[in-house]
């Protein structure tokens, strides 16, 4: 019997892109379905396809942070080295993958394989993504089952030149469901479809059940303040540091290797040598505030219950819009408040989260999103 092909990209090696390829390979395993994901290497781009990118502004502004980013770790190859290793240990350990496949013929002819494919969430679906011909899922036959569970596109609406190109990959799918309200809306333009609003696959899991992946020994010891930062502005930092000054405690943090901010380094704090997904859930579970401009770093603190302080990435007047899908899961969680407008205010001192009524907003959203997984793969 043919598996499931499951593609999702433990390959970029951040804890929200791993954690949640490994939720939803989790679920798709707990539902009864052999699989595995997809362990595709490209090789280059259409050449065509890569030409059109060319000319949409938003799309060489994300390559030009790549590029950045690129920059950063040839600097710091070493340690970045390090790092890659214990990411790829952790998906090795806890992922089952194909054998490796490597460039897109080898990808189609891969692809005759499965009788049905679940691609996974993240901003597979963002424009940046649309060279390489992957998420798309268009080197399957078109005979082949396709669900999409809770891809995001991570912009707010997809360039006019690539329309088209996505009218008809998106017609090719039995079942869509999108990560955010917005998303659920780009589907509406683009194919007429209403489509459902599922949680983040890392969601699906409770808190006892992320303890199955938890390391050897904690990150620290003691009561600590986590700190995780994706963006490098100095004003999310100075309300942390007034956190360390009013409680006491010790900052621990897991800098995001592309966006180091100077400011990092008058925080005085403990910098987790080569952290792979374990460590930085660890981190929170253990943590006695988490202070995160990170929508995984806002779900993990939500599953352990975390006095959790939830900054913007971007200012709010840099025309960089990142924040609607973290104010979404605020919202449904009916944390709202937890959100830190660069001005320290003693309140996060006192304020209480209700975590009782949270967990039950959550629990409502994850039930609806086993429902729709499940069915999607029955039928």
């Amino acid at each position: 019997m043919k598996k499931v092909a499951v593609v999702v990209c433990p390959n970029i090696r951040n804890f929200g892109s791993v954690l949640q390829s490994y939720a939803t390979q989790k679920a798709v395993t707990k539902l009864g379905y052999d699989n595995e994901y997809i362990k595709y290497v490209k090789t280059k781009k259409t050449a065509y396809k890569y030409l059109i990118q060319l000319l949409i502004p938003s799309i060489m502004a994300e390559r030009w942070s790549f590029v950045k980013r690129k920059m950063f770790q040839r600097k710091n190859r070493e340690l970045i080295s390090r790092r890659n290793k214990a990411f790829d240990a952790f998906v090795d350990k806890y992922m089952t993958a194909s054998p490796k496949i490597v460039g897109y013929d080898a990808l189609k002819r891969a692809g005759k394989n499965y009788s049905m494919a679940v691609l996974g969430s993240d901003q597979v679906w963002n424009p940046i993504n649309s060279g390489s011909d992957f998420y798309t899922l268009n080197w399957l036959d078109d005979s082949t089952k396709r669900v999409a569970y809770a891809p995001s596109f991570g912009v707010s609406q997809v360039p006019f030149l690539l329309s088209g190109h996505y009218k008809k990959f998106l017609a090719k799918f039995d079942h869509i469901s999108v990560r955010e309200i917005r998303g659920k809306k780009i589907v509406k333009q683009l194919t007429g479809k209403k489509v459902p609003v599922v949680c983040d696959p890392t969601l699906l899991f409770t808190a006892d059940e992320w303890d199955e992946i938890q390391p050897e020994s904690p990150v620290a010891e003691g009561k600590y303040i986590f700190c995780y930062f994706l963006g490098n502005r100095n004003e999310p930092r100075k309300c942390v540091l007034k956190l360390a000054k009013k409680t006491g405690l010790p900052i621990v943090m897991m800098p995001f290797f592309g966006e180091i901010a100077e400011y990092d380094n008058k925080l005085n704090a403990k910098f987790v040598d080569n952290p792979d997904p374990s460590h930085f859930v660890s981190a929170i579970k253990n943590a006695e505030y988490v202070c995160t401009d990170s929508y995984h770093g806002t779900v993990f603190s939500i599953l352990y219950r975390k006095n959790v302080l939830v900054f913007r990435r971007h200012s709010a007047d840099s025309g960089k819009n990142t924040f609607s899908r973290l104010e979404s899961l605020l919202s449904i969680a009916g944390m709202k408040d937890r959100i830190v407008n660069d001005v320290w205010e003693d309140r996060f001192l006192t304020d209480t989260i209700d975590y009782e009524q949270v967990h039950k907003n959550i629990a409502k959203l994850r039930k609806y999103s086993w429902d729709y997984l499940s069915e999607s793969l029955k039928n």
